[in-house]
């Protein structure tokens, strides 16, 4: 008889525990039905077919009979066993109309657009550290180091390591003036988790937050999965206007040593009016404290939580900006009253992230190789900063203005009049900008970049940025 198909496909996997009879049954079928083997060809025989395949006479006497009585084959007397005349094929899948899809997805599907407008490519694009400058050596120090421990292959808290929270502690005591419990930490996966983490603790589906317009679109995108209503508050070059704040808010979000995206530092003044006003109307702030560890010059405002005496600030840090964003492990600081539902709230959407990264993540920061870190990148990233802002002087001279940069990883760079500044973020050549137009709710007097310094060497820099300032040069006004 003629082989109608290579056997490969026959072959059973052995290890896999399945019978052997079902998976040449299951085999057979999918030749049959995919065509691999037509309408009336002939197979062979159970004893040669057995003798191909290393298998029993009886197991594939089984798979045949099987088959013969779904339809699959027949035996026609003086040709042996042949496939059916009848015609099988899968049933192909109807396309689903996304007319059909619950309201919710769609929804989540359309926040997509947010992470597409806070997503840059290239020398100027803000938000990634110098990965090309990671202390790997100290690292992979710690990395060992955590890998001669006990117990790094289980479950670990879901709120995080026990000796990473006290390194945390450790960490934002020297660094951010905050005096927190390790049982107020919770560790997560980045302060994009955290976000998340607040949304589900602190607000109700349909629940208003006031946020910072123009905003961070990814947290935009994290308050929008959770379905809150957004109620956007201008920001000028100082921050937010806090005497903005609406009257009824469950929260407002927050980035007040480094207003993202226009770098502004909320002073002291307004500080204290924003604790007064989630104070007075029973809300909370959430205060992403995400570059306030990179300095020019003069060191930040200490954060926000420092001053809270009445436990109304959640704060929010990460490492993705001071180590490297693939580490995926940020945390948020709980106030007191609100640990448990913190730590009880992460276990309901995730049992933590990996325990022997947590365990080389403490050992870094324990060390004191986390603080080295943070001067060797601030020396390199002042070089950096100075040469975007040199290269784009002559864009300061046409009218367009460089916000502050005494802190953080990126400058923003405005402009009065309106000009198509989403057209000029997708076009130049191998960058992607981040456009200021994008990142507004309400408003429609911003218009300008957000210009990261940290991606590429200063050479690199210089030349994106000149090329930036040639293509905005010839730029249509508008959006």
């Amino acid at each position: 008889m003629e082989e109608p198909l290579p056997l490969e496909p026959l072959f059973p996997d052995r290890s896999s525990g399945q019978p052997l009879a079902e998976q040449l049954t299951r085999r057979l079928r999918d030749a049959i039905e995919n065509g691999a083997l037509p309408a009336g060809t002939k197979v062979l025989g159970s004893r040669q077919l057995a003798k191909r395949l290393g298998l029993g006479r009886n197991t594939v006497a089984l798979a045949f009979e099987q088959l013969s009585a779904e339809g699959y084959l027949e035996s026609k007397r003086g040709s042996g066993t042949v496939v059916a005349e009848a015609r099988f094929e899968r049933p192909r899948r109807a396309p689903i109309s996304t007319a059909g899809r619950p309201p919710q997805a769609d929804r989540i599907a359309s926040l997509r657009a947010h992470f597409d407008d806070a997503t840059g490519r290239g020398a100027l694009r803000p938000g990634m550290p110098a990965l090309s400058m990671f202390p790997w050596k100290s690292w992979n120090r710690c990395v060992r180091h955590a890998a001669e421990l006990e117990g790094n292959l289980g479950y670990g808290p879901a709120s995080g390591l026990r000796v990473l929270r006290e390194a945390i502690a450790q960490h934002v005591r020297q660094f951010r003036g905050i005096a927190a419990d390790p049982e107020q930490i919770v560790v997560v996966e980045g302060a994009q988790a955290a976000m998340h983490l607040a949304a589900i603790v602190l607000a109700r589906s349909g629940d208003t937050i006031a946020i910072e317009d123009p905003c961070y679109a990814l947290a935009r995108a994290a308050f929008g999965a959770a379905a809150l209503r957004l109620h956007p508050v201008r920001v000028d070059r100082d921050g937010i206007r806090s005497g903005e704040l609406p009257k009824q808010a469950r929260f407002a979000f927050l980035t007040p040593t480094h207003q993202f995206p226009l770098g502004g530092t909320l002073p002291l003044v307004r500080r204290l009016e924003v604790l007064a006003w989630a104070e007075q109307r029973d809300a909370y702030v959430l205060e992403d404290d995400y570059d306030s560890e990179f300095t020019s010059r003069v060191r930040p405002l200490p954060a926000l939580q420092s001053l809270d005496r009445n436990e109304r600030v959640v704060y929010i840090g990460s490492f993705s900006k001071t180590l490297a964003p693939g580490l995926r492990i940020g945390y948020a600081i709980a106030p007191p009253h609100l640990a448990s539902a913190f730590r009880t709230g992460r276990a309901s959407t995730s049992l933590g992230t990996s325990i022997a990264l947590q365990a080389a993540l403490a050992q870094f920061v324990k060390t004191g190789a986390f603080a080295r870190h943070l001067r060797r990148m601030n020396a390199a990233y002042e070089e950096r900063r100075s040469a975007l802002v040199h290269a784009l002087q002559p864009l300061a001279r046409r009218g367009f203005e460089i916000g502050p940069m005494q802190v953080g990883l990126h400058v923003a760079l405005t402009s009065k009049q309106p000009f198509a500044d989403r057209a000029v973020a997708s076009s130049l050549e191998g960058q992607r900008l981040v456009a200021l137009s994008s990142l507004c709710l309400k408003r429609s007097d911003c218009f300008g970049f957000v210009l990261g310094f940290t991606n590429g060497t200063s050479e690199e820099i210089a030349r994106a940025a000149g090329a930036l300032a040639g293509e905005v040069a010839g730029a249509p006004p508008g959006k």
